[in-house]
């Protein structure tokens, strides 16, 4: 458990978070820029150091990183005994160094703090080749990094930071410097690294999908102050908070695939209750072994009253309408519940009228099967 309590003042920033984080998976800080995403960032990590007339706190899995109370002596963990990697926009790969070397310098690095200090006894065995073939290094090791492409300087970056075996590794929107093939790239790594291990991540975003792909939970933040700490479910689906709001908002659904259909490269999700999705999947080629995470986004999804029996849409689900948002420059979120699954629905206030569209009505939500994202 990641314990924070957080009070500092920089600028016009006055940044309050006091909140608990679960030391596992994947935990966005979210929010526009200038909330304090980065500065809270750097305080877990030691680089800032709070002002000492504030109180501030900060534990981790009962560590005690940072103390300043009024009755209890000033404590600053230093950053090298905080056992973390930091991985920022842009790489910060040692430029004298080879690929190969940048990657052992985080091996040595590691084996020496094991050696010095035995509460590091009981870090993650990371195995050098099996890192390599995950990011797709094998064959930049002999490159500098001047030789490299932003995306492939991310990936040595990602790397490294694994290979110190931290106990934490922190993200600080690692993606935005990166064009959009590039980002794809990294993006792609980041989730299939977040199913391989156990390491959690806190991961600074102000990218809804990023959000969306990557993360558990989210904390929230705005003009420094903390908005909400919710699993990742919840705050996409709640239309009092204002990513439900955005253009591009939408809800993850996750669980087991029932079967794929490679005629069709289709892969049926199971809802649940005799209920499932098609999604449109060119990259699966077999049954994924484990749960999938897929991104539903509310301007996809349609609601009707009865059910089409002739229809190109594969995703003709039965729904009930938990909430309507206020209308807004005439539109409205539509928040629905299909077998304990939330959807979100982005329509026109007209369509609301016409159809009489009321909270606990029961509907049918359309999805296309190819509008459905992020099956692999």
């Amino acid at each position: 458990m990641l314990d924070i309590n957080i009070n500092e003042t920089l600028g016009n920033l006055k940044l309050n978070v006091d909140t608990s984080i679960a030391s596992d998976g994947v935990t966005a800080i979210f929010g526009p820029s200038a909330s304090g995403k980065s500065t809270l960032l750097n305080i877990i990590a030691g680089f800032h150091l709070p002002h000492k007339k504030h109180s501030n706190a900060i534990n981790f899995n009962g560590q005690s990183w940072l103390k300043n109370t009024a009755t209890e002596p000033f404590f600053h963990r230093p950053i090298h005994q905080r056992r973390i990697a930091y991985v920022t926009q842009t790489a910060c790969l040692f430029s004298h160094l080879s690929v190969e070397k940048n990657l052992q310098y985080a091996i040595d690095r590691r084996l020496m703090d094991t050696n010095k200090n035995g509460e590091f006894n009981n870090r993650i065995n990371i195995d050098f080749n099996d890192i390599c073939t995950r990011l797709k290094i094998h064959s930049l090791l002999a490159k500098f990094p001047e030789q490299l492409s932003g995306g492939e300087q991310q990936r040595v970056a990602i790397a490294r930071a694994l290979l110190s075996a931290p106990q934490l590794i922190l993200f600080d929107e690692p993606l935005s410097a990166l064009d959009e093939n590039n980002r794809e790239e990294v993006l792609h790594h980041l989730e299939q690294l977040h199913q391989a291990f156990r390491i959690p991540f806190l991961y600074v975003t102000h990218n809804l999908e990023e959000l969306m792909r990557l993360a558990d939970h989210v904390l929230l933040l705005k003009n420094g102050q903390l908005i909400a700490n919710q699993p990742i479910g919840n705050i996409l689906s709640d239309l009092s908070l204002p990513l439900s709001q955005q253009q591009n908002s939408g809800v993850i659904i996750e669980g087991p695939v029932a079967l794929f259909d490679d005629e069709y490269q289709l892969l049926k999700l199971n809802l649940g209750n005799g209920h499932f999705l098609w999604i449109s999947d060119a990259n699966a080629s077999t049954k994924p072994p484990h749960n999938i995470r897929i991104r539903v986004y509310a301007k996809d999804v349609s609601i009707s009253l009865k059910a089409a029996t002739q229809s190109s849409i594969l995703n003709i689900i039965p729904a009930v309408i938990s909430e309507i948002s206020e209308v807004k420059n005439g539109q409205a979120i539509v928040k629905l519940n299909c077998d304990n699954h939330l959807l979100l629905s982005r329509i026109t206030a007209k369509s609301i009228q016409q159809l009489g569209l009321v909270v606990g009505q029961s509907v049918f939500a359309q999805i296309k099967g190819i509008a459905l994202l992020g099956a692999a």
